[in-house]
């Protein structure tokens, strides 16, 4: 291990949480070990995060094929993992300068990943990790449609969109130790190293405009009703963990 990696002494997720206890519209909170979002996992990761359950049952990897196969990592036997790429622009280098719009796009190729990630998360059998790269971009706006969908207040997923902001700093050195960037490789875009309101709220009004909302736009998009009607008593606490 480097001197830099011993002075960091993160092996492990570093932006990692599990979205139980926000606020659902007429009342009560999601429930607690049903449902995690992160960044990613790299060989050598030691640490044991403080959740309900770990490893998870069920992990979603967001990332593109290049991604994922440069830095592979061996979950436990038990743990299904779930590969749905969703949005290879949105890589940390392939940055963009402009998140909202970038996201927007995100939402309007829906077709191709949202039917995917609800079966993943409706079908699992315990707690499921959600994760690209950073678990912000393309991890940001997947939590939000599967919150909103699932009848979260708009005010609590913008509040735990940028709660990525803090882990920020972390991430860029985490990618330096793993070898994901180089400490000579240029500079990512200034937006990229933030998770700014105006980034997920372009997302969270064009899902609430939808007719229907959110829940709709996840059918139109190819999910499955039963997937939606399991995902949402799941993540309410009326479900199987």
């Amino acid at each position: 291990m480097s001197a830099h990696a011993a002075e960091f002494n993160a092996p492990g997720l570093v932006n990692l949480r599990d979205i139980g206890g926000l606020t659902l519209v007429g009342g009560g909170v999601t429930a607690t070990g049903v449902l995690y979002r992160g960044d990613a996992p790299y060989p050598g990761d030691s640490a044991v995060p403080d959740l309900e359950s770990w490893p998870p049952a069920s992990i979603v990897d967001l990332r593109g094929v290049r991604e994922r196969a440069r830095f592979a990592y061996q979950w436990a036997p038990d743990s299904v993992v779930h590969h749905v790429p969703m949005f290879d622009a949105a890589a940390p280098d392939a940055a963009p300068t402009d998140l909202a719009a970038v996201f927007v796009r995100m939402l309007n190729c829906g077709e191709i990943w949202a039917g995917d990630l609800l079966r993943a998360v409706s079908r699992s059998r315990g707690a499921t990790l959600v994760h690209c790269t950073a678990g912000k971009d393309r991890t940001g706006v997947a939590v939000a449609v599967l919150l909103l969908a699932a009848g979260v207040e708009p005010t609590a997923v913008v509040a735990d969109f940028v709660r990525s902001e803090d882990a920020l700093d972390s991430l860029h050195r985490r990618w330096i130790d793993a070898g994901v960037r180089k400490r000579d490789s240029p500079p990512l875009p200034e937006k990229y190293m933030h998770a700014p309101v105006e980034a997920i709220e372009p997302v969270i009004e064009q899902l609430s405009a939808t007719p229907g909302g959110p829940a709709q736009w996840m059918l139109d998009n190819g999910a499955d009703p039963a997937d939606l009607d399991n995902w949402r008593a799941r993540l309410r606490g009326g479900g199987e963990k």
